[in-house]
Formats: structure tokens, sequence, C-alpha cells
């Protein structure tokens, strides 16, 4: 189990051995547009509601993206995001008519993408498992269960 604050989530995320997912391309779009790229500024965590929240750019826009424990665990989904469209860039080529689609892709994508998460140091592997959300501790913090698998324990040096 690792706690992260708000702000080490965002560090998390963000962090550059964490590759974001491949959400479906969009038309009319430049490849630097194409790449869900997460911030790590303005995530807040509601330990009342059970959700982490969030934002990421993809198609030249700013989404909101919703993280919370999957209550339907029927497909074997642990977690569920949401995505929305926060704000359109100016530039943007996403016409409202996308939007929808793209908002089910990237809540589809980034799902998948936690629960599938397989994060590598140097021979030792993390995947998600399981979270939620405390305020227990001096500030809220989303408790995320993780399963280890070692192939090789991490070169001395490692830079995490």
């Amino acid at each position: 189990m690792v706690a992260l604050s708000a702000i080490d989530f965002g560090n998390f995320i963000t962090h550059p051995l964490m590759i974001p997912p491949s959400p479906p391309q969009l038309k009319n779009n430049s490849n630097d547009n194409n790449k869900l790229l997460f911030l790590r500024e303005n995530v807040s965590l509601d330990p009342s509601s059970g959700i982490a929240t969030f934002y990421g750019t993809y198609g030249g826009s700013k989404w909101k993206f919703m993280l919370q424990r999957n209550t339907n665990t029927k497909n074997g989904d642990k977690a569920s995001i949401h995505a929305s469209l926060v704000k359109e860039e100016e530039g943007s080529r996403i016409i409202q008519e996308d939007v929808d689609a793209i908002e089910k892709a990237l809540t589809k994508t980034t799902s998948k993408f936690f629960n599938e998460m397989d994060f590598e140091l140097d021979g030792t592997f993390l995947s998600f498992d399981d979270m939620m959300l405390t305020e227990k501790g001096s500030e809220p913090s989303v408790m995320i269960s993780l399963k280890i698998k070692v192939i090789k324990f991490p070169s001395p040096g490692l830079e995490f």
C-alpha cells in the first residue's frame, strides 16, 4: 500500500517512468495534440465522495479525470475513471460532435490504464490492485494497493 497526497499523486502520474496511455488518434490534429499528457497541478482528493480528480491535455484541450474505486467489479476492474472536457484551447480542432466520442474514448483508455498499470522499476514491477481515499493523517490521501513482482532488485542509485 502506498499513501499519496494530492501533490504526491500529481507527481506519480507525471513521473518520467509513468508513460500515459495512448488514446485513439484524432483526425485533423498534429501528433503532439494526439498525445495524452497528465498534469501535475490541481489534483484534488475528496474522501467523502471517494474521488481523486486530476487533469490532462489531449487534442489541444484540457480534460478532467475523476478516478474512483469501481463498485461494479463484474468486468474485474477495480478503478473507474470518467473524463470530461474542461476547456477547449484556442486553435483546437475538436468539433463539438466529437466531444462525446472523445470523452468516452478517454474514459475507456484511462480506466484501462489504471487497471492494467504495470510500472517497472529496473526489474521490479508494480501493478494496480485496489484503491481508496482517506482523511486519516494531516491531509487527505489516496491509498493505492499495488501488487509487486520482483524479477530483480532495482540497481543501486536508480533515480525514482
